[in-house]
């Protein structure tokens, strides 16, 4: 070795030592004593390496000087094809030479040795400088010790020092830490380019990056059902990826990934109920899509889906039914491989038509289902009880059994709850009160099990204040209706209306005073922006009827034949809605005194409370047949009176068995006016109306109109 590359080479070690040490001091002097021995290597190969043939050291002397020279420009990035290919040809030859070496390992010439032993070293330094990903921490490490640190290169390399940290925070699922990252990131790509926005281009990838850290926060909040937060985190994300200081490399891809976080913030305004902007978002996926996608294909369908369920949550079922279709027509274009969103689908056909009365259409799209559908298909069930519902609530009960079996089996919680909640609802419509109490404990049970616990507990409160309605315990069923009322903010308008409407007639049978007209206003406004009336839906109607039966009796028969012209342009005569709507047009008829005109109508309802419960089963029948022996005593048809008193009895026995209720006192109290009137028996009469009375005051308080009546008859 000669002494001037002895010298060299010392240089270069030391000033290199001094980068890792010092830092960029020596940076520019170590640059330039390699680039001085790469020279000397190269237009001196004859002078520094002296083997047997002069070629072969003007060859070698290129072949290091050129991988060596490529140190030189180790600063400027990124490393071009061409330095690689220098340092490639020397990593070559040093391959080459270990051939030989190998080979010739006992008579390996000694000046070839020294020739392979510099080759071997440069091609291990420079090799890392080109090779090296600027992700790689040491090589970035040691790029910024020979930098100044307000320098562009060096900003260049913090910023991706910046996405690597992001990365690992990705990884690690915490956005928080990760989003001041990438906005680091961000930060060091504008020191890198002199903020000249001009060339923002070059680190847009910052900016995704940054959004999407944003995106799988908001992913995490909507997954625990954090709204208003994945929200917050889905609208920053959009802000971001439309900046203006955000210059796509990649215009497609950005737009893309616009257009599905739109989608996101559609998912999450429909959570939040914000359906101004939820339709504000739906206009824009639909008139972008194609923007983003060739064809309609099977993410519309998602998008489709979506917006039906919406619609249907906000009662727009034509729209949804139109929605689900159009989804049919695209899982069409690969039927194979869209059974799962045809089952879905044919699902959401059904509740849809189910709502709208259209039974036979939902009738047609189950066995469309059953068709595609395993035997054991517990969901077919389901469907199968909500049709059966409207039409023979006997049969539903028992398949209504046997889909709490199927969920059971599966381990389904969400399901298993609402089959055992669709249960509990044919119990009490099949007045098997025993049963319900038994079933009511094993449906509380279940809450535990599903997610959203406080909303669930809601559906599960309502049907306790129903069932304690039912029972005359008017005091706790208020107390569960506000319950479900004031627990649940995730219930539907129309839900919050029927509960408040409840409630309002608890208030009627316990002597609450309320502003009942207010009331009346606050519903009515809500009716006239209900895009259609429904069969199903007017147990509304009839509750708003009913706190008005007596008080307005003008809107209340309006109300009421809402309800019974509904279910006749549908074509449907068979429901418990047209008995009690019939029964309580019947009582405003009793308040006026038209009692032949109220008997026609109480006729009418028994008939189709008959037609839907069967003959004297139910407590709507039980309050029908009460009303009439009112009318009967009216007008002094005691006969009569007797023998619907009987048959109020044979209901009562049926619904009840021997426990004693509220309806036993106001039976006693019919019967003690017709033993007073017909039979003219006076104190067997104060006797119903005693007994009458003790039943009464577990039910109200003494200043209840119903014991103060039973008082005043007592005393006669």
């Amino acid at each position: 070795m000669k002494k001037s590359e002895k010298i060299l080479i010392t240089s270069i070690l030391s000033l290199f030592l001094g980068v890792l040490i010092f830092g960029p001091h020596f940076t520019i002097p170590l640059l330039i004593s390699s680039s001085i021995l790469s020279g000397c290597y190269i237009v001196g190969g004859l002078y520094f390496f002296n083997f047997q043939k002069n070629k072969l050291n003007i060859l070698v002397g290129i072949i290091l000087g050129s991988a060596l020279g490529v140190f030189t420009f180790t600063l400027w990035l990124p490393v071009s094809i061409f330095r690689k290919v220098l340092v490639s040809i020397n990593i070559i030859f040093s391959i080459l030479l270990i051939g030989l070496w190998v080979y010739k390992k006992n008579d390996f010439n000694k000046k070839l040795k020294f020739i392979f032993l510099r080759s071997i070293t440069i091609a291990v330094f420079t090799s890392f400088f080109a090779f090296s990903s600027v992700h790689f921490n040491v090589y970035r490490s040691l790029l910024l010790r020979m930098l100044t640190p307000d320098s562009s290169l060096s900003n260049n390399l913090l910023m991706f020092e910046k996405i690597d940290e992001y990365e690992e925070y990705m990884n690690l699922k915490k956005y928080d830490l990760a989003i001041v990252k990438a906005n680091e990131a961000i930060l060091c790509g504008k020191k890198w380019k002199n903020y000249d926005t001009l060339y923002y281009q070059d680190f847009s990838g910052a900016y995704e990056f940054l959004s999407n850290a944003y995106i799988d926060n908001g992913d995490e909040f909507f997954n625990k059902n954090d709204f208003k937060n994945a929200l917050s985190n889905y609208i920053k994300a959009d802000s971001i990826l439309t900046h203006k200081e955000h210059k796509p490399k990649y215009v497609k891809s950005t737009e893309s990934d616009i257009y599905w976080n739109r989608y996101n913030l559609l998912l999450t305004y429909n959570k939040l109920l914000d359906y101004k902007n939820y339709d504000s978002e739906l206009d824009y996926l639909i008139d972008n899509y194609l923007k983003v996608k060739d064809t309609l294909d099977i993410d519309y369908h998602y998008i489709l889906e979506n917006a039906s369920n919406n619609y249907y949550t906000r009662s727009y079922y034509s729209d949804a039914i139109d929605l689900n279709k159009a989804s049919l027509i695209i899982l069409n274009q690969d039927s194979l491989n869209n059974i799962n969103s045809f089952k879905n689908t044919y699902i959401r056909l059904i509740k849809n038509y189910l709502i709208t009365d259209s039974t036979e259409t939902a009738k047609t799209y189950l066995k469309k289902y059953e068709k595609i559908t395993s035997n054991n298909d517990c969901r077919y069930l389901f469907y199968k009880i909500r049709i059966l519902q409207k039409e023979n609530i006997k049969e539903a009960l028992e398949v209504a059994k046997k889909a709490c079996e199927c969920f059971e089996q599966k381990n389904i919680s969400s399901s298993l709850f609402f089959s055992n909640l669709l249960l509990l609802k044919l119990e009490l419509e099949n007045s098997n009160y025993k049963d319900f109490e038994k079933q009511i404990e094993i449906t509380q049970d279940l809450i535990s099990q599903t997610d959203n616990k406080k909303y669930n507990q809601s559906f599960v409160d309502e049907l306790l204040g129903y069932y304690n309605s039912i029972k005359g315990n008017y005091i706790d069923s208020k107390k569960y209706y506000l319950k479900a009322l004031n627990s649940s903010k995730n219930f539907e308008e129309v839900q919050k209306n029927s509960i408040k409407l409840k409630i309002a007639q608890i208030n009627d049978e316990l002597d609450i005073n309320y502003d009942k007209n207010n009331l009346n206003l606050s519903i009515l406004n809500f009716l006239s922006e209900y895009e259609s009336t429904y069969p199903s839906t007017t147990a509304f109607h009839n509750d708003l009827g009913n706190i008005n039966t007596g008080f307005n009796s003008k809107l209340s028969d309006s109300i009421f034949k809402v309800t019974i012209e509904c279910h006749k342009n549908f074509g449907i005569n068979k429901s418990s809605k047209l008995g009690v709507a019939y029964n309580d047009l019947a009582t405003n008829q009793l308040h006026r005194k038209n009692y032949k005109k109220a008997d026609s109508l109480y006729t009418i309802a028994i008939k189709k409370l008959d037609d839907f419960y069967g003959k004297q089963q139910n407590v709507n029948q039980l309050i029908c047949y009460s009303n009439i022996i009112e009318s009967k005593l009216n007008q002094k048809k005691y006969k009569e009176g007797l023998d619907f008193l009987k048959k109020a009895h044979f209901t009562k026995i049926n619904c009840f068995s021997k426990e004693v209720t509220i309806y036993d006192a106001y039976l006693l109290n019919l019967e003690g006016d017709l033993i007073k009137y017909n039979d003219k028996n006076k104190s067997q009469s104060i006797e119903k109306y005693n007994q009458a009375l003790n039943i009464a005051r577990i039910y109200f308080n003494d200043n209840h109109r119903f014991v103060k009546i039973l008082n005043n008859k007592t005393e006669l």
